[in-house]
Formats: structure tokens, C-alpha cells, sequence
């Protein structure tokens, strides 16, 4: 082949190879354009999806803040805009539709939409019984008569007339003072935060031999966790033994966000002996984002005795690792013997020594004199362990701090005709009298006392729906002398009118005297865990519960079955939030 031919070849494969790289360089142009723009349509999608989520998350903050925020528009924000959109479903519910906008909502490149249901998460108080008593015990007299149930930490008394229609328990006797405590905090232990500390325990030993009829740990919760399972354990070479003594609950709903001491609620109480060591184990559904603390002493100084946690503490061999530290707790031993005297019982009838009573179901005893059973009679019977009352400290402080957070009242306060109220603190007295009516949208807390009388209401806003919420006396500085409740002479406690809506009246005074409802007086809920409530000449309320209660003169109690699952708005977890599983970001 000639030298001409092949420089003619030449040409024509460069020229080739020349096409070939510039389409390839075209298609390559092209390709490159095309993802650039497409990286930034999914740059400005995600920036305007990040404006919707700002604008939910200020609808939240604004409900929780003004419960009338009805939305706004063309809020500018970082590259763009977004707008809320409130829908009020009920009194707890409302809708949020959130439009993020890039770069405006006159012109937007990108335009994304969120939307989700909030509800207020309510906090549930279980008032399972028409009465509950602690360890005080319930006193009857003169036709007083409870129609529900009764469970009692003290004796149940009576004399004629008496008459409880429902069952009537009363729970082993329990020492007043701790036998075996921790209490210094300088720490927060997590568990239930990772599958590794899905299990938390403390040892200890116990003083005397006996049964344990109560245990309390210091605890405070991140976010919603499910309920704690607790357990009484044997040691096991230093460590927490797979031997189960005694099994129960602590109810996540008695946890609080600020520490206190919440008490275990067993099945049966366990036989320890004196100088031998036993666990508290505690044990958690594992989430990340919702969990508990156990106050915790990280100098580790109560002698001979540690925390550990586990990831399964029933597993094959558990590996067991130190706290660093010692968890704080209290453990109760059994105490005095109790009873029910005096007193006809409609349906079953449990505790330690039954006596001078009348008993239509059957009898749960160890010893009995003078008491006629038609049911069924069971001798020897050991009486449940103690129950723990159904709000906790922790509870109450966050009402308190809802109710401070609504605004402070300084000095005494008198209702004069009808005032809307809720939350608020009141430093000082409050006084409901001569006709004056009081309607609560929130917690009130009274740094004083409390006096609803002659003719006096308190009553909850239609706002609330079938939610209930607080009055609540409470004087820390003075918990003996003040803080103490008088419903009198036609005073009236009441809902709304809605189903299950029921107002509380609380009291937190220790004293004999910490309410007195008399004359006629109606209401809800009369609450005092660390006192005595007075109940007579024919007063009354829909549930009662007290460190210690008094009922005489036709005072009568009817219980609600709504009250098993009351709800309290504006109360503990009584904020708004969003519903799970309906926050939903459109295509």
C-alpha cells in the first residue's frame, strides 16, 4: 500500500475518532447537565420538606405555649417560607398541615407539604377502687355506706350501719420506717436506653427476717417508656441470680421527668432473712429516645452492697456489669397485724383478722371471730402486699409546674361571681363561697388553703371534653399546717357534664385534718395521700383517696367505673404532641 493511502487512512480514522470523542463529549455534557439540575431539585425538595418540619414543629411549640394557635402564613425562614394550617378536631385533638416553600410562596421552585395530628398526651390515673386507703385505715360510722370497692394499706372499722357494697381488701401490715435504704443522689444512671441496660439491680440486706411488703426506687423517664417490670431476685455470687422471689410493676404513667421515690406494686410479698443478700431489679422496654433514670451515689458507699446492669438477665449466662455506683431505693418489711371490724361487706372480704362484720361473698383470712361469711370461707389466707396510691410525688410536681407555668397570683384570692381560671398559682388562700363559681381550663395550685362553701363551684371548662384536671392544695414550706381543704355547707365539685370529665381536689397537708367535706357538699375526686380526709353529714364524692379516711353521718361514696381510666389534661405528659403513625411527608 502506498504512503499516500495510508496518511489517507490516517485522516480518515482521526476524523472518525474526532466524531466519535465529541459526541461522547456531548452525551457526557449532557448527562453531567442533567444530573447537576437533578442534584438540585432534590437539594431544594429536602430544603423545602426541612421548612415544612420547622413549620410542624412550631405549631407544637406555639399549641403547647397558646392552646388557640390557629396557624400563620409565609413565614420566612433560612432560603425560603413556610405556613401552618390548624384544624381543631375536638378539645384534644387538631390537625397541622405545614407547606415549606422555596424560595416563596409567590414564586416557589419547590414545594413540599407535611402533614400530621397532634393530641394532648394526657396523663391516666387509674382509680380502681370507690375508696383506697394507706396505712391509716378507713373509719365508718352512723349509715355511712362506699358503693364500689375498697382497698385499704390500714384496718378497715365500722359500726352499724356501715356498709361497703363492692369487696373490701385490706393489704398486710407494713413497718412505718424504711429497714433498708439508699438515698444520696450525685448521679443518673439510663437503663432501658440501649439492649444493654435493658436490666438495672441493686443489692441489698435486709435488718430483720420477714416479709417485704414494699420496695421504692428513685426514678425519673425521658419521653414515653413502657411500664418497668420489678423483681425481687436472689444473689448469685455477687451478682443478681435468675431465682425469682416476688414479680410486679411500676407504672411508667407514676414516673415523672423530676426524680422521685415510686413504689413497686407486688404480687405476693416475699420472705427475706436477716444478713442475706437480695436484688431490685428493674426492667425496661429498650428505645432510644424513651427511657428512665435510677438516681444513683457514684462514691458507691453503701457498704457490701453495688448496682449492676445486664442486656438479659434471663438469658443462659447473663454477664452482669457495674453501675458505678450504688441506686437509690427503700425497702418496707411487714409491720402490724390488720383487719376489717364492724363493718357489712357486700361482696368478698379480705385481710389478716376479720371480725364482729357480715360478709355476702366469700372470706380471706388468717383469723376470725363474730363474722358471718355466706360464701365461701378460706382460712390462713396471707393478705396482698400493700398497693402504692395511684398518683405519685412526681406526678404531682408536674402539676404544680404546669399550673406555675400559666402565671403566679400573689396574696389571697375570693372567687366573686363566675371566674375562668387555669393554669395558675396562687400564692396564697383560695376562697369559693356565697354562690360564686369557679371554672378551671387547667391545674390551679394554692400555695394555701383551699375553702369551697355555701353554695361555692368549681366546675371544669367544656374546652377540656372528657379530660379532668387539678385543684390542688399544696404549702411545702408548712405541709403540716397548710395546704388544707374545706368543701362545706353545698359546696359543689364537678366536670363538665361530658362523660369521665372529673375534677380532682388534692390536697398534699400530712395532718388529721387535711380535708374536711361536710353539709351536703358533692364532688369528683378527693385526693390526700399524705393526710386524713374527713367525710360527713351526707357528703359526698364519685371516688376517695387518703393516707387515712373518715366517713360518719350518711356520708356516702359512689363510685364511677370511668374513673378506671381518668384522664387529666395540662397534666403530667399533658402537652401537645404528635399522634404516632400520622405524621406523613406528601410526594
Amino acid at each position: 500500500m502506498s504512503q499516500k493511502n495510508n496518511s489517507g487512512y490516517l485522516v480518515l480514522f482521526a476524523v472518525l475518532f474526532l466524531a466519535l470523542f465529541m459526541a461522547a463529549a456531548a452525551s457526557l455534557l449532557g448527562y453531567t447537565t442533567l444530573n447537576i439540575k437533578g442534584v438540585r431539585q432534590t437539594y431544594l425538595k429536602n430544603q423545602a420538606v426541612y421548612l415544612a418540619q420547622a413549620g410542624v414543629d412550631k405549631a407544637i411549640h406555639e399549641l403547647n405555649s397558646n392552646p388557640n394557635y390557629a396557624g400563620e402564613a409565609n413565614t420566612a425562614i433560612g432560603a425560603g417560607e413556610f405556613s401552618v394550617a390548624i384544624t381543631t378536631v375536638d378539645a384534644t385533638t387538631k390537625r397541622i398541615v405545614a407547606t415549606g416553600f422555596i424560595p416563596d410562596s409567590g414564586n416557589p421552585a419547590q414545594t413540599k407539604v407535611i402533614r400530621a395530628t397532634a393530641t394532648i398526651n394526657s396523663s391516666q390515673v387509674a382509680f380502681n377502687f370507690g375508696v383506697q386507703v394507706g396505712a391509716g385505715g378507713l373509719s365508718m360510722s352512723n349509715n355511712t355506706t362506699i358503693n364500689g370497692n375498697v382497698f385499704s394499706n390500714g384496718t378497715i372499722s365500722g359500726s352499724s350501719g356501715s356498709h361497703i357494697t363492692g369487696s373490701a381488701t385490706v393489704a398486710a401490715g407494713t413497718a412505718a420506717a424504711a429497714d433498708q435504704q439508699w438515698t444520696v443522689q450525685n448521679s443518673n444512671f439510663a437503663f432501658g436506653n440501649a439492649s444493654a441496660r435493658s436490666a438495672a439491680a441493686q443489692s441489698f440486706v435486709p435488718g430483720i427476717s420477714g416479709k417485704l411488703n414494699k420496695v421504692s426506687a428513685y426514678l425519673k423517664k425521658t419521653g414515653l417508656p413502657g411500664d418497668l417490670t420489678v423483681r425481687i431476685v436472689t444473689d448469685n455470687s455477687g451478682s443478681p441470680s435468675k431465682t425469682v422471689l416476688a414479680s410486679g410493676a411500676i407504672m411508667s404513667s407514676s414516673v415523672a421527668g423530676n426524680y422521685a421515690f415510686v413504689d413497686g406494686l407486688f404480687s405476693s410479698s416475699p420472705n427475706l432473712t436477716a444478713g442475706v443478700k437480695y436484688w431490685i431489679m428493674l426492667v425496661s422496654p429498650v428505645s432510644s429516645g424513651n427511657y428512665f433514670y435510677w438516681g444513683m451515689d457514684n462514691t458507691d458507699a453503701y457498704a457490701g452492697n453495688t448496682g449492676k446492669y445486664s442486656a438479659s438477665w434471663n438469658a443462659k449466662n447473663p454477664v452482669w456489669s457495674a453501675a458505678g455506683g450504688d441506686l437509690n431505693f427503700k425497702t418496707y418489711m411487714g409491720g402490724n397485724v390488720t383487719s376489717i371490724n364492724g363493718v357489712a361487706v357486700g361482696g368478698d372480704a379480705a385481710a389478716q383478722n376479720l371480725s364482729n362484720c357480715t360478709v355476702n361473698g366469700s372470706a380471706f383470712y388468717q383469723t376470725i371471730s363474730s363474722c358471718a361469711v355466706v360464701g365461701t370461707s378460706t382460712p390462713n389466707s396471707d393478705p396482698p402486699p400493700p398497693a402504692p396510691m395511684p398518683i405519685s410525688e412526681a406526678q404531682i410536681q408536674e402539676w404544680e409546674d404546669v399550673a406555675s407555668s400559666g402565671g403566679i397570683i400573689s396574696g389571697n384570692y375570693n372567687v366573686n361571681g363566675t371566674v375562668t381560671m387555669g393554669p395558675k398559682e396562687i400564692n396564697g388562700d383560695l376562697v369559693v363561697t356565697n354562690g360564686a363559681k369557679l371554672i378551671l381550663t387547667g391545674p390551679v395550685w394554692v400555695r394555701g388553703n383551699i375553702t369551697i362553701s355555701n353554695n361555692g363551684q368549681v366546675a371544669i371548662h367544656q374546652s377540656l371534653g372528657s379530660n379532668g384536671t387539678v385543684l390542688l392544695a399544696d404549702n411545702p414550706s408548712n405541709p403540716s399546717g397548710s395546704g388544707l381543704v374545706l368543701v362545706s355547707n353545698n359546696g359543689v365539685v364537678s366536670g363538665n357534664g361530658n362523660a369521665n370529665s372529673f375534677l380532682m381536689l388534692l390536697s398534699a397537708n400530712t395532718s388529721t385534718n387535711a380535708m374536711n367535706i361536710s353539709n351536703n357538699a358533692a364532688g369528683a375526686i378527693y385526693y390526700a395521700a399524705n393526710g386524713t380526709i374527713q367525710v360527713a353529714n351526707n357528703a359526698g364524692g364519685n371516688q376517695i383517696t387518703g393516707h387515712a379516711i373518715s366517713m360518719s353521718n350518711n356520708s356516702t361514696v359512689d363510685y364511677n367505673s370511668g374513673l378506671q381510666s381518668a384522664t387529666f389534661s395540662n397534666g403530667p405528659g399533658g402537652s401537645w404532641n404528635f399522634l404516632p403513625g400520622t405524621y406523613v411527608i406528601e410526594p
